[in-house]
């Protein structure tokens, strides 16, 4: 099952650096849930529909500036609700050149109908590339 989520969670992260929002939004679960910490400090919950919106208007904004979202793993687990588990940090490439932001991710799919979904996401904001890169050293 691991295996098969690892798949998945590959052929995920191309959608989401395809800039197509409902490839991207083809992964979600009418269910879906989030939480998301802005970096005010102010949290938003968003639905399937507001997340879809999401990727449309960050695609949009974005368009023309070549985005690249890189992953770093932290865990990539099945726990046992055989549901999907990732935590990873995400950083942001616009025109070539890295941002400074760094996101927190932890998302949890589910396998519906044959097929992974994301159920739940929560991210932290407000961290930046080189404040962790000396956290870490």
């Amino acid at each position: 099952m691991l295996q098969d989520f690892k798949g998945f969670l590959s052929e995920y992260r191309d959608s989401w650096n395809s800039l197509d929002a409902e490839r991207m939004a083809a992964h979600n679960s009418k269910g879906f849930k989030a939480i998301w910490a802005n970096p005010d400090s102010i949290t938003s919950e968003w639905g399937y529909d507001e997340a879809k919106e999401g990727w449309i208007q960050a695609y949009q904004q974005y368009q023309g500036r070549s985005p690249i979202w890189h992953f770093e793993d932290v865990l990539i687990n099945i726990n046992n609700h055989e549901e999907g588990v990732v935590v990873c940090w995400v950083s942001f490439e616009l025109d070539g050149k890295m941002t400074d932001v760094k996101l927190l991710f932890t998302q949890t799919f589910k396998k519906e109908n044959g097929e992974w979904k994301k159920i739940r996401e929560y991210v932290e904001n407000s961290f930046a590339n080189e404040r962790l890169k000396t956290c870490t050293s």
